[in-house]
């Protein structure tokens, strides 16, 4: 890989943390975390979340979803000594905002100088096209609309820094966020995540994420991140950003799925591609929101980009979709990724569970009386390094705040404590993916890992990798 220029990562914690909005805090001041946030309580009372299985669709359980609660104090140690470490990170142009989550295992990698064997998983969020952030300052400004926008006002940003609660979101937090954390934690009952977590957080004027977008753009970015991490936790002392690196994930969540699209299609036989990406998941893409023709057609032909590089570049790469779109899951059963042996189950004749208020679960809907909940469809390839999981947009009581309201649907608020049925496929099933990644995102043994770093320490120097 050619040097370029790097932009190199500062520390944003002062200016970051007093634009923490309320229920947002997850940065004391003192640099600690809150950990309410960290590991969001569910109902705002269990310290728990819902974890899935290795299937997620099962006939025999209530609304035929193999999904459990986890609470916190289960897994061995009760996760007290597994918080990790946040950090927020801020480069100069384009993609400036970062917040990023550093697993134990990835700060014992980075005390030892063996960052060739720390992963970094991005998370691309859909676009900010909305009024509250086109009309703020990114990412310091306070958004002064007032009813201009409906969104604006039920998110409560009136006088808020929307982008930072964004990112705040999609690192960790509970109500109205995706519990990222938490749900790396319980990837694995057994092991902890050897991970940097990172949430960058894009504004339409910087490009959405453009900058991030190819494998020398997203291989510096991963490098810079390594970069700031070491200096944070272990003391490091390089700066020139030619560090040595291990695995990539990119999760791309909705419209977003089109900026792992626009990564693909650069996709060719190059280091990054063949040695450092390993795995990629797409959580209810939308690739056009007007037209399903044209949707379909791009999807099409990124499941054609994927199988490339699977096939021909990096076979042990790992590919996940999750989506609530019949014709998507269609497409992958059809495609050169080449899924197994379908599991389909009638989401209309499984045992309905009980909702929040402990009434009875409801009869079937009669003919007419509601929409069907349809079928869910789950496969894998033949060694689970490729996967699908389809729950129909009908299965939800809500698929959005306001659309599809299917009155015979799930009503996933029982168990997922807000938001909405496409927001679920994400705050519920990132876990699932993480735990179908290579053993070389997990540490230890939980309970058995020392308090020093994993290696002994090599010699501080700049390595250029090969990718």
């Amino acid at each position: 890989m050619s040097k370029v220029a790097s932009p190199m990562m500062t520390d944003a914690f002062a200016r970051f943390q007093p634009l923490q909005g309320p229920g947002y805090n997850v940065l004391k001041p003192d640099g600690t975390t809150e950990t309410d946030l960290l590991l969001p309580l569910m109902f705002h009372r269990d310290r728990a979340i819902d974890v899935p299985g290795r299937r997620v669709l099962d006939a025999g359980k209530p609304d035929g979803l193999n999904v459990r609660t986890v609470q916190y104090t289960d897994i061995t140690g009760g996760l007290a000594d597994e918080h990790g470490t946040v950090l927020v990170a801020e480069r100069e142009k384009g993609t400036q905002l970062f917040l990023m989550w550093v697993s134990r295992t990835a700060a014992l990698h980075l005390k030892g100088r063996t960052t060739e064997k720390v992963n970094v998983h991005f998370l691309f969020h859909p676009p900010t096209y909305r009024d509250c952030y086109t009309e703020t300052t990114y990412w310091t400004g306070t958004c002064g609309i007032d009813g201009k926008e409906r969104y604006c006002v039920d998110q409560g940003f009136k006088g808020q820094q929307p982008y930072v609660q964004l990112g705040e979101r999609y690192l960790c937090t509970g109500e109205t966020g995706f519990r990222a954390v938490a749900q790396h934690l319980l990837a694995s009952d057994r092991f902890e995540p050897n991970v940097i977590y990172v949430v960058p957080v894009a504004s339409m004027r910087g490009g959405n994420f453009d900058d991030l977008l190819t494998a020398e753009t997203l291989a510096r970015a991963v490098q810079d991140v390594i970069i700031f991490a070491s200096k944070k936790l272990a003391g490091s002392t390089v700066v020139d950003g030619f560090v040595d690196f291990g695995e990539v994930m990119l999760s791309g969540y909705s419209h977003s799925g089109d900026r792992v699209e626009k990564l693909l299609l650069t996709v060719s036989d190059t280091p990054f591609f063949r040695r450092h990406l390993s795995q990629i998941n797409l959580f209810d893409p939308n690739l056009d929101e007007k037209d399903a023709g044209i949707r379909l057609a791009r999807f099409k032909a990124l499941l054609e980009k994927a199988a490339l590089w699977k096939k021909k570049i990096n076979r042990d790469a790992r590919i996940f979709v999750y989506t609530s779109y019949g014709d998507h899951q269609q497409a992958m059963l059809g495609s050169g990724l080449k899924l197994e042996s379908p599991t389909v189950v009638n989401l209309d004749t499984v045992k309905w569970g009980f909702d929040r208020s402990g009434a009875p679960p409801p009869a079937p809907p009669a003919k007419g009386s509601g929409r069907p909940r349809g079928s869910g469809v789950e496969a894998y390839d033949h060694d689970r390094t490729v996967g699908l999981v389809h729950i129909p947009i009908a299965f939800f009581r809500h698929w959005l705040e306001t659309e599809l309201d299917n009155p015979s649907g799930w009503d996933h608020d029982f168990r997922a404590d807000s938001g909405h049925g496409h927001g679920w496929i994400l705050r519920t099933l990132m876990s699932h993916a993480l735990s179908h990644a290579a053993p070389s995102w997990f540490g230890a043994q939980r309970g058995f890992k020392a308090a020093t770093p994993i290696e002994k320490s090599k010699p501080e120097r700049p390595v250029l990798p090969d990718g």
